[in-house]
């Protein structure tokens, strides 16, 4: 029996599969706002779905930057409480056996390459576009893993030198733009302290609880302050996105959270902006389409 353990920044999901890597079972929490709450509900998590078999191994994902071999989360933005976890030598120690570890967004993208609708695609790229932003790359085959542990950390890629403040210390990265947390707080801040009149607050029932979630509904109800918001996301999101499909020239590009809620909301619009930001003939060679993966292989595709 393989376990896998996907830990994000605002849930936690515990899978079980036998050894063809068939979810048998999978349930989710809410993140604890520590590393001490977080591996105890993880431990009730596995107890609650394993009962007395025995695990032949556990493939566990979490939020970059991570260091591999001391098995450890390092300080991923957005993440306080989780810094520095030692994380693997625990589970090691709880369950006896072998632990599988890397970031959530090389789980996602193992996890395409073995078990998605483009399994064995060479090159493939897997973009989280969740809480915060990640890539797993594939390149020939193979997950491109980089020396310390941070290929693929490309929502810190700056896309403009004077632009807002990273929670990781630069300015005007990615996933300032493009990432779910900031991009909420963003909205938040906008409509405070400029006093803009829009349908969020009414869906949300409060300023501070705003969502991309409720950003999407705005959209598709044209609101006026929520389609420039998301003109702009849009924007950032092409040139990102062109800045990879230019440096890797992939055959497929798979968009997480973001994109699976917002469908051809988001896919139209930027499938056109990409075409500011990337050659033609690099873009017509590649498919870019949001995951219909089981988030629940993604750790398990590490074993």
């Amino acid at each position: 029996m393989f376990v896998g353990v996907d830990i994000g920044r605002t849930k936690i999901l515990v899978s079980v599969s036998d050894e063809k890597r068939n979810v048998i079972s999978s349930k989710r929490i809410d993140t604890p706002t520590t590393f001490k709450k977080g591996l105890q509900a993880i431990f009730s998590l596995i107890r609650e779905q394993v009962k007395k078999e025995p695990i032949t191994a556990i493939g566990l994902s979490a939020p970059g930057p991570i260091n591999r071999k001391r098995g450890k989360i390092l300080n991923p933005p957005h993440f306080p409480g989780w810094e520095n976890a030692p994380i693997v030598s625990l589970l090691e120690k709880e369950y006896k056996a072998k632990i599988f570890f890397n970031n959530d967004a090389n789980a996602f993208a193992l996890a395409e390459y073995r078990f998605g609708k483009y399994k064995k695609i060479k090159n493939l790229l897997y973009l989280t576009l969740s809480s915060g932003m990640g890539a797993g790359i594939i390149v020939d085959g193979k997950l491109l893993q980089g020396l310390s542990d941070t290929a693929g950390e490309i929502g810190h890629i700056v896309l403009d030198i004077d632009g807002p403040e990273c929670p990781c210390g630069q300015r005007g990265c990615w996933e300032v733009y493009c990432g779910g947390l900031n991009l909420a707080n963003m909205i938040q801040e906008k409509i405070l302290h400029e006093k803009i009149c829009t349908g969020m607050v009414k869906e949300a029932g409060d300023i501070k609880k705003i969502t991309v979630i409720h950003l999407l509904e705005a959209v598709r109800k044209e609101d006026e302050f929520a389609l420039a918001v998301w003109q702009n996301f849009i924007d950032r999101l092409a040139q990102g996105i062109g800045i990879l499909v230019m440096s890797f020239n992939p055959e497929v590009v798979l968009l997480g959270t973001i994109a699976i809620h917002a469908k051809e909301l988001l896919m139209t619009p930027l499938k056109k902006a990409l075409l500011e930001y990337a050659w033609k003939r690099t873009l017509t060679a590649c498919k870019i389409e949001p995951s219909i993966i089981d988030p629940a292989l993604a750790p398990l595709a590490l074993i």
